[in-house]
């Protein structure tokens, strides 16, 4: 015998009523282990409902404003070192003082404490020298850059001849100028100039510029003993340099050279290499090759 049909309606409607609490359950569950989106459900649905409205774009996010076309760049000049006490008025219309704390020859600005230093007598012979210094990069409001001779050394190729690059003769080679240079995979070469950076930092320069941080490209060059891999030479000594410098408050610069988009570039410098460094300056003739960088001019010492 059947079931009254009022019977059947009200099963029919209690195992909707069931299910649906199944479902709601379900949904909630899902919801609260991050599976589902009531968000994303609801956008969904009013994609479903309304096309065209979602099809329209979204307003775009608010940007940060550029910065204005043409700001003028840095200008740095040298300060000569019988006008230390008169800083300030060399840097009047500049945005820093650029003094040289390692000179192509080798001989060094201030008194280090490596003892390599001491042993070439590179460091400076004024005992009160890192004094002095030590009183300017302490001058409130004046920007002090350090310029450091890289691989461009006289005085380390003299005492040490195998810590320097070699004609194919086995001779050190020597610039147009008659400078000899260093070889960058030297350890000992790399544990000099890093710690004579760290000095540096430590007499509170705001900035190290690295010039001559790169293989020679004028002179002689074709004399020079096969030096392969200078890309690889150069980046792996500048990682090691900046990985010393980098609890230090100090910006670690490089002078560019003009050559560094080329492929397989004599200079061993490379594009990727100078978008590593905080700034890139550049000699005059080299700032056309290196506009992508902004360079700062580099300015002629005195």
């Amino acid at each position: 015998m059947k079931a009254p049909l009022s019977a059947r309606i009200g099963r029919v409607l209690l195992a909707l009523v069931c299910a649906a609490g199944v479902a709601a359950g379900a949904f909630l569950l899902l919801c609260g282990v991050g599976i589902l989106s009531p968000e994303a459900l609801s956008q969904q649905v009013a994609a479903w409902l309304g096309p065209e409205e979602a099809a329209a774009p979204a307003a775009a996010a608010p940007t940060q404003e550029v910065p204005a076309q043409g700001a003028e760049p840095f200008q740095g000049v040298f300060l000569p070192w019988d006008q230390l006490d008169q800083a300030q008025e060399v840097a009047a219309g500049y945005d820093g003082v650029v003094l040289s704390m390692k000179d192509p020859d080798g001989t060094l600005g201030y008194v280090s404490a490596l003892a390599l230093a001491a042993d070439i007598h590179a460091s400076s012979g004024d005992p009160d020298r890192n004094q002095a210094l030590r009183a300017l990069n302490d001058t409130p409001g004046l920007y002090t850059v350090a310029q450091v001779s890289c691989l461009r050394d006289g005085a380390l190729v003299a005492a040490e001849p195998d810590l320097g690059l070699h004609r194919v003769s086995g001779s050190p080679w020597r610039d147009e100028a008659g400078q000899t240079w260093l070889d960058p995979t030297q350890e000992t070469v790399q544990t000099y100039l890093i710690g004579l950076c760290r000095e540096l930092a430590d007499l509170g320069f705001d900035e190290i510029l690295l010039t001559h941080c790169a293989y020679p490209t004028q002179g002689e060059t074709d004399t020079l003993r096969d030096t392969a891999e200078r890309e690889a030479a150069l980046s792996t000594f500048c990682r090691r340099l900046q990985g010393a410098l980098a609890d230090e408050d100090v910006t670690l610069s490089i002078q560019g050279q003009g050559d560094s988009g080329s492929p397989d570039a004599p200079s061993g410098q490379t594009t990727g290499l100078l978008a590593t460094f905080g700034r890139v300056w550049a000699a005059e003739a080299d700032q056309a090759a290196l506009a992508a960088f902004d360079p700062v001019l580099l300015p002629e010492e005195p």
